[in-house]
């Protein structure tokens, strides 16, 4: 584990104790709780074992792959949308200057509140949305116009079901795509579940013109020190489920005049991996045709604007998936969702907030969604 990994978990870990007792203290007011003795010590334990229930899952996820991990997200969901109903609560107390008091029917409503932010949260999780974005690209190529059909951080697991992938495969084969892009965590970290679990027949049933093309994320590397989980077992996996594997290569359509370039995750340094810089990349392109770039995490956009890239697709960030996790990764990302363009290098980027999700089945004020980005190219100078 490196510092970084390290003080990222204490970090998680100190905020989820703090908001656990925040939600302990207001529970104990907001129901009535009068425990003293042993029954307030039971309460307290019972409360931070839910409150760090997402810690414990990681930590022991040895135990159990299925009931544990699906217990503690869901519990974790629970949760995080008790936090919330709770902040709804105190503040329209502190509104009406106290005279709002706990009593039966605010208890009712509370419980009521909570699980229906649940179930909310979890629609806009499983209930992807078709997101679509019109890109320029001020350079000329054998064709006037492509269709990119982008699909990011699935996040496929022992919890994952067969329906919410044959939903996406359905939705992206109406699509017409010309290019099927997966940017980067498909896996959540084991690879088991997708090959014996028969999601990899589900991915070979994905359909566009020049094929689907896929990268590795972060969560893909996570446990490829484990047997039958190595990094090309993944790649070999995901090259016999009919996808085609980008790790720092470059690859040329001369019937479309057009360079796509996949990089490997930037976290393959902790690894033991070397990936390939983009100046190198970028050394075996043409950049006078069009280059889109395929990288997992959307860190620096800078330098592609700077190499010639035209189009930087990615995902990782989910869009925050819950509320204000996308305030903080505004700080950390130029681009955090959605489209940026810069005129001045004629350079756009898209990220996507992803299909699938990550830890508690719910998402906030963000939702999963299929990509479709319609592709012009300069007219002008279109190579008839």
């Amino acid at each position: 584990m490196g510092f970084v990994d390290f003080i990222t978990i204490v970090i998680a870990i100190v905020v989820s104790v703090l908001i656990t007792i925040y939600l302990g203290k207001r529970w104990l007011f907001w129901f009535d709780f009068n425990f003293i003795g042993y029954h307030q010590f039971i309460y307290w334990i019972v409360v931070f074992i839910a409150g760090l229930s997402l810690t414990f899952s990681k930590i022991f996820n040895n135990i159990s792959t299925y009931w544990l991990p699906l217990c503690c997200n869901v519990i974790t969901g629970l949760m995080i949308c008790c936090v919330f109903t709770s902040l709804i609560f105190d503040t329209v107390r502190w509104l009406s200057k106290k005279k709002v008091k706990p009593n039966l029917w605010l208890k009712i409503v509370y419980i009521i509140a909570s699980v229906l932010l649940f179930c909310f949260g979890h629609e806009m999780a499983i209930n992807p949305k078709i997101v679509h974005y019109q890109v320029k690209i001020d350079k000329p190529a054998n064709v006037e116009h492509l269709r990119i059909v982008q699909l990011s951080d699935i996040h496929l697991n022992e919890q994952t079901t067969h329906r919410f992938i044959q939903q996406m495969v359905d939705e992206v084969n109406k699509l017409n795509a010309d290019f099927i892009v997966i940017t980067g965590d498909t896996l959540d970290k084991r690879l088991k579940p997708f090959t014996q679990n028969g999601f990899d027949k589900q991915f070979q049933q994905l359909r566009s013109k020049y094929g689907t093309y896929i990268i590795f994320g972060n969560h893909e590397y996570l446990a490829t020190n484990l047997e039958n989980n190595r990094e090309e077992d993944i790649a070999n996996a995901f090259r016999q489920a009919g996808m085609k594997v980008l790790k720092d290569d470059i690859i040329y359509f001369d019937d479309i005049g057009i360079t796509l370039v996949g990089r490997d995750d930037f976290s393959s340094f902790r690894y033991n991996v070397n990936r390939a810089s983009l100046a190198d990349l970028i050394m075996f392109t043409n950049t006078d045709s069009p280059i889109i770039l395929l990288d997992h995490q959307p860190k620096d956009l800078t330098e592609p604007e700077k190499l010639g890239v035209d189009l930087m697709i990615s995902g990782h960030t989910h869009a925050g998936q819950i509320f204000p996790i996308n305030i903080i990764e505004k700080l950390m990302y130029k681009n955090t969702y959605g489209l940026y363009r810069n005129e001045d290098h004629h350079f756009s980027s898209i990220v996507s907030s992803g299909y699938g999700f990550w830890g508690p089945p719910i998402r906030l004020m963000t939702r999963s969604e299929i990509v479709v980005m319609d592709i012009v190219f300069d007219k002008n100078t279109h190579n008839e």
